[in-house]
């Protein structure tokens, strides 16, 4: 089953692929995440959602902020809170976060604070969930090329200088790791995995 907000395209191209159920709504929203738990039953879940626009921290204002964690660490919050409660044992939760949550980014910050706090999240809710089995990471993604085009070429070079693997693809690299851990039934619980390729 694939969740989407609003990009019906995009979501219409993914069920002909795979042939997964579509649900389209607002993973920002407690109580259409708390309906989504209530109408299917998983065993695996990966947290991919989020909306961004860059400012520096003088340019950002308190909307802005509000905003962009909303979509990224509120919308976390409601999903490790409902996975929590509806996971069976040895369910799994992958939440996807950020290399500018570790290290940072000119411009970046409510998007950077809140995937750093998507770390302290996860770390949290894999405590929590020991006792009933339920496994929490996140997953650290490296530069993906779509956002080439908001990048200066200097900036964009020297991102991709920076992978181990010259040449790779991003995102069928993450796509295939994911795939792969949860299909492991991995007892990997409070960790963050970086299928970056990144030094």
């Amino acid at each position: 089953m694939a969740w989407f907000r609003s990009n019906e395209e995009r979501a219409a191209l993914l069920g002909r692929e795979t042939g997964c159920t579509l649900w389209q709504g607002d993973v920002g929203d407690e109580s259409e995440v708390e309906e989504i738990f209530e109408r299917f039953d998983f065993a695996g879940i990966v947290h991919l959602a989020g909306w961004n626009r860059n400012a520096l921290v003088l340019q950002t204002s308190p909307p802005l902020w509000g905003e962009v964690v909303r979509s990224h660490l509120d919308s976390s919050f409601l999903m490790c809170r409902a996975a929590l409660a509806h996971l069976p044992r040895g369910g799994q939760l992958l939440l996807v976060s950020s290399r500018v949550g570790l290290i940072g980014n000119g411009g970046q910050s409510a998007y950077g604070a809140a995937k750093a706090g998507v770390f302290g999240l996860m770390k949290t809710a894999a405590l929590e969930g020991r006792e009933r089995g339920i496994h929490v990471n996140a997953l650290c993604p490296g530069f993906a090329s779509g956002a080439s085009g908001v990048l200066a070429k200097r900036e964009l070079l020297r991102r991709e200088s920076e992978d181990l693997v010259p040449d790779s693809d991003t995102a069928q690299s993450f796509a295939a790791f994911t795939s792969w851990f949860l299909s492991s039934n991995s007892k990997v619980s409070g960790q963050i995995l970086r299928p970056d390729c990144r030094i």
